[in-house]
């Protein structure tokens, strides 16, 4: 029994090291997705240049957060295609545009854009800070229906940086905008449609460097909702798990069926009695017909009648006959010896007739 529950000590603490090494694996792994997976969220880093999602000095989460601040304005984020907006009251900004692919868009494009603010409202569009680049020679549908051309001149060296500060864009813009060496802007229908030369300004970096108040509010002019469109990035609202989850509350309810499936994982994994010691095997030898009948002899028929129960068993096929009477004589005389009693019957039925 002392050996036994040794060996159940024993069990005891591999297994105590195996949880600990257990624990220790599952807390790096915990912390490497944390690393790998929420770290990036937390700063924004795996939203593109310019969302309003992003901390770090690419994103445009400042902005965001002070228009957010300020009383009397409400701010929100489009995870969704554009709609109208409602009125006068409303701005959409969209910020990070490539100038170069936008300035190819098709008429259906611009249709939607002048529908987006024709109950009012405005529009900005914050293009990328660009070099020189290379200029169509053809005329593209924006310059044909809106009268205005997206133009480059040499920008200052600044290439090599992680965020470019300067644009070489500016617009040629007809007499039916107003425009200086920043934006230009234009009236259709009740609202207004604002295209600004470069988003630096707008962005996380641009608000610490240049603290440019004024401008940012000449962009949102009247507007009391501010809306930043986060859809042309890619970034769509889904009915993911996640969301469904946060929406119904139901982290308890996981963080429960986690702990109880941890715990049917343990109960399989580990037993709460002494591990059975392995002994040496031992090999069962077997035993023949004659043992087994000599066995059942001895548990069954006592040793002073055996002899005549074997003399009844005989007789039962004997039968009445000379020899079978000598064999009875020899029974009686030695009944006290079965061993002898046996000979002198096998000696009686061994004789030649």
């Amino acid at each position: 029994m002392r050996r036994g529950w040794r060996g159940f000590g024993i069990m005891r603490t591999s297994n105590g090291w195996a949880w600990v090494v257990a624990i220790v694996l599952g807390v790096g792994l915990m912390w490497g997705l944390e690393q790998v997976a929420l770290g990036p969220l937390e700063t924004g880093e795996v939203y593109p240049p310019y969302s309003s999602l992003r901390t770090d000095p690419l994103g445009a989460k400042a902005l965001y957060e002070s228009l957010d601040g300020t009383p009397g304005i409400a701010v929100e984020r489009l995870y969704k295609d554009r709609g109208v907006l409602d009125g006068p009251g409303d701005a959409m900004l969209v910020l990070g545009v490539e100038p170069v692919g936008w300035s190819a868009v098709n008429g259906k494009t611009l249709e939607e854009y002048e529908k987006l603010v024709s109950r009012g409202g405005r529009l900005v569009i914050a293009f990328l800070p660009v070099q020189r680049t290379a200029v169509s020679i053809e005329k593209r549908p924006v310059e044909e229906r809106w009268d205005i051309r997206l133009r480059y001149r040499p920008s200052d060296g600044d290439s090599g940086n992680a965020m470019r500060r300067a644009t070489g864009l500016y617009f040629d813009a007809g007499p039916e905008w107003r425009s200086d060496d920043r934006k230009a802007e234009r009236a259709f229908g009740a609202g207004t449609v604002v295209l600004v030369a470069d988003s630096f300004p707008l962005s996380n970096q641009g608000l610490r460097e240049t603290h440019d108040a004024e401008f940012i509010a000449k962009l949102a002019g009247p507007a009391r909702r501010v809306i930043f469109d986060e859809n042309h990035f890619g970034v769509s609202e889904s009915g993911s798990v996640t969301k469904l989850m946060r929406k119904y509350r139901l982290e308890g309810a996981v963080a429960v069926l986690a702990v109880v499936a941890g715990l049917f994982l343990w109960r399989s994994a580990s037993s709460f009695l002494p591990q059975r010691e392995t002994g040496t095997a031992v090999a069962v030898l077997g035993r023949d017909s004659m043992e087994g009948m000599t066995s059942l002899l001895h548990r069954g028929v006592r040793e002073k009648n055996l002899l005549d129960a074997c003399f009844a068993e005989w007789s039962k096929s004997a039968g009445r006959s000379a020899r079978a009477e000598r064999v009875e004589e020899e029974v009686r005389r030695l009944k006290l010896d079965p061993v002898a009693g046996y000979r002198a019957a096998a000696r009686v039925l061994l004789e030649k007739r």
